[in-house]
C-alpha cells in the first residue's frame, strides 16, 4: 500500500535511496515477529514500530492491516480466532513515526466478537480495519480445488523474475523481502496489452521458523496478504509493473480466513483480476496451503493511476 497521495517524486525520492540503506529488515522471522508485537498503551491503544530500514517509499499496507490485526485480537477472547477483516486505507505510512492504533469495542455476543480499530501517525488518520472473531464451530463445508501448478522448488526466485519482467531492480526486491521465499509460476508475471485473463499464481512463505502459534501465523497471512494482490490487475495493460508513471496504492484490502496455516510453509496464492477503470484496479484471490487446504479469500480494490509519460501515450490528457 504507497496511498493515494503518494506522487511521482515519492517513487524518485524511493529511487534515489535505494543504494544508500543496509540492514534492512524484517530480513528474518524474529524481526517479523518484533514489528507484530505491538507496545500496550493502556485503555484498548497500542503502539507499533516499523522496520529499521526500508526501501519503500512508504511503510507497507500489509504491516499496518496486521499490525491493527494484532490490536484488535489483543481484546478479544483467546478462544475466539479472527475470521474476516475488511480495511479502507485512508492515507500514507510515513517510516520512522510511530503508529497509535486505537480499538472499540463494537460487540461481544454469544457467537461473534467484532473490533474496531483505528490507526494514527501523529494524529493522522492512516487506516481503517473491521474484524469479526468466531469459536470453532463444526457445519456445512465445502471448497474449490487448489489449481494444479508446479512445486515451488523447481520456479525460479522473485527477484530472478522481477529482473526479467518488471522494471524493479532484481537485487532491491531480493534485499527488501530477504525474510521471505516467494516464488511466481512461469508465466504469470509478464504484463501484454490485451492480456487474459488477468491471472497470477504465486508461491510464498516466511524463510525462518516461525513460533507454534495459531494466532501469530493468522497475522502473518494478513501480512503477507498484500504484497501482490494489486500487481494482478496490471498484467492487460502491458510491462508496467514497477514504472513509476503507474503509481500503486490500496485503497481497501479484505481477508477471510477459513483454516490455520503455517506462515513458514508454503502457501500458493491464486489472484485473479476481473475489472480495472477509473484509475483502479480489483483483485481477488484464494491461499492454499501446499496440501491443497483453502486456508484464506482475499479482496483488494487498488490505486493504479498513470501519470506523465505514461498518461499522455494512453490519451488521458
Amino acid at each position: 500500500m504507497l496511498g493515494e497521495g503518494n506522487t511521482w517524486k515519492d517513487h524518485a525520492s524511493y529511487v534515489i535511496r535505494r543504494l544508500s540503506l543496509r540492514n534492512i529488515v524484517p530480513s528474518n522471522a524474529a524481526e517479523l515477529v518484533r514489528i507484530l508485537n505491538l507496545n500496550d498503551d493502556g485503555a484498548d491503544r497500542y503502539v507499533g514500530g516499523h522496520p529499521g530500514e526500508s526501501l519503500l517509499a512508504k511503510v507497507y499496507g500489509g504491516q499496518l492491516i496486521a499490525q491493527a490485526l494484532v490490536a484488535a485480537t489483543r481484546t478479544v477472547d483467546p478462544g475466539r480466532p479472527v475470521h474476516s477483516l475488511q480495511t479502507i486505507c485512508l492515507d500514507v505510512g510515513r517510516h520512522g513515526e510511530p503508529v497509535q492504533f486505537e480499538v472499540e469495542r463494537l460487540r461481544d455476543g454469544r457467537s461473534f466478537s467484532a473490533r474496531a480499530v483505528i490507526a494514527r501517525q501523529g494524529g493522522r488518520p492512516v487506516l481503517r480495519l473491521l474484524a469479526s472473531y468466531q469459536p470453532r464451530e463444526q457445519g456445512l463445508s465445502h471448497q474449490i480445488p487448489m489449481p494444479i501448478a508446479p512445486p515451488p522448488g523447481g520456479l525460479p526466485l522473485a527477484h530472478e523474475v522481477m529482473a526479467a519482467f518488471s522494471n524493479l531492480s532484481g537485487n532491491e526486491w531480493r534485499v527488501e523481502w530477504s525474510g521471505l521465499d516467494l516464488r511466481y509460476v512461469s508465466g504469470h508475471l509478464e504484463g501484454r496489452v490485451g492480456r487474459t485473463p488477468a491471472v497470477q499464481q504465486l508461491w510464498v512463505r516466511v524463510k525462518d521458523r516461525l513460533p507454534d502459534d495459531a494466532v501469530l501465523h493468522r497475522h502473518i497471512v494478513a501480512y503477507l496478504s498484500d504484497l501482490t494482490m494489486t500487481s494482478a490487475s496490471l498484467l492487460p495493460h502491458g510491462p508496467v509493473f514497477g514504472d513509476l508513471e503507474l503509481p500503486r496504492a490500496t485503497l481497501n484490502h479484505s481477508v477471510w480466513f477459513h483454516e490455520d496455516a503455517r506462515a513458514d510453509e508454503w502457501l500458493f496464492v491464486d489472484q485473479r483480476s476481473p475489472w480495472a477503470g477509473g484509475a483502479r484496479g480489483l483483485s481477488f484471490a484464494t491461499v492454499y496451503s501446499a496440501d491443497g487446504r483453502p486456508v484464506a479469500s482475499l479482496a483488494q480494490e487498488g490505486l493504479i493511476r498513470p501519470l506523465g509519460r505514461m498518461r499522455r501515450q494512453l490519451g488521458f490528457d
